[in-house]
This record gives C-alpha cells, sequence and structure tokens, in this order.
C-alpha cells in the first residue's frame, strides 16, 4: 500500500471511531382499550358511508367486526357494511354480507332488517322490462 492509501485508510478509521454510538430510539406504544379502538373504527366507516366512499367504509366496519367479534357493535358494523353497499346498487356485495350476518348472529335483534334489506337486494336485481322502463307521461296542452 501506498502512503497516501494508508494515510486515507487511518483517516477513515478514525472517523468512524469518533462518531461514536448510534442514538438510542424509544418507541412508545399507547395502547387503546379495544372497544374505543372499535368505535374509533366504526366511526370512521360511518364518516366514509357519510361521504359516499363505500369500499373504504365496508372495510372499516369489517374492521371493527374483527376487533371485537362479540359486541354489539360487530353485528351492527356487518348490517352497515351491506347498507352502504345496497345504496350504491352493489347488491351481490350487500347478500353476502347480509348472507355472512344471518349466519353469524342468528339472534341479533335487527335480524328482520337484514330479512328485509336481503329481500331488497335480490329485488333490485331483477331485470324486467316492466322495471327497467318508468313509464312516462307526455303533458299535452
Amino acid at each position: 500500500m501506498s502512503d497516501l492509501n494508508k494515510f486515507i485508510f487511518i483517516l477513515l478509521l478514525l472517523l468512524q471511531s469518533c462518531a461514536g454510538a448510534p442514538e438510542k430510539v424509544e418507541s412508545i406504544i399507547e395502547e387503546k382499550d379495544l372497544d374505543l379502538q372499535m368505535i374509533a373504527i366504526y366511526s370512521e366507516g360511518m364518516d366514509a358511508l357519510n361521504k359516499g366512499d363505500v369500499y373504504f367504509a365496508a372495510k372499516k366496519f369489517n374492521e371493527a367486526e374483527l376487533l371485537y367479534p362479540q359486541s354489539e357493535w360487530a353485528a351492527k358494523s356487518v348490517l352497515m357494511a351491506s347498507y352502504g353497499y345496497y345504496t350504491q346498487a352493489y347488491y351481490k356485495s350487500a347478500a353476502n354480507e347480509l348472507d355472512r350476518f344471518i349466519t353469524k348472529y342468528p339472534k341479533d335483534p335487527n335480524l328482520d332488517y337484514a330479512y328485509y334489506l336481503l329481500a331488497m337486494c335480490h329485488y333490485e336485481s331483477i331485470i324486467d322490462e316492466k322495471k327497467r322502463f318508468k313509464t312516462t307521461t307526455i303533458c299535452k296542452r
């Protein structure tokens, strides 16, 4: 090695030793109560539903259900996800959510509403010429 290479090597070695130890980074994780997390996610879903973002709302409702499936909010979350799909005419997705609700929560007090909404999804899915073409009236003067 030449003298210049030795000098650069020693200089780099000294600079590295002077750098000191890396700073210790501490992260503080604040745990929320599971109920509070679920209610916060449910609220995010309601906000998204009110803004018309049905897919994000359904994702949030399903996330709320997964956090605490034994609570009353879990069943409401499935119903709200299906209602969001229904309002945007995604009848197949709404019916899938409702079928899951009926099998998973058979003793829920809102079961009759789930059956009603499921029937409406099936009704709205019907393609019929009478339903497809609305009658129009022509006004004569």
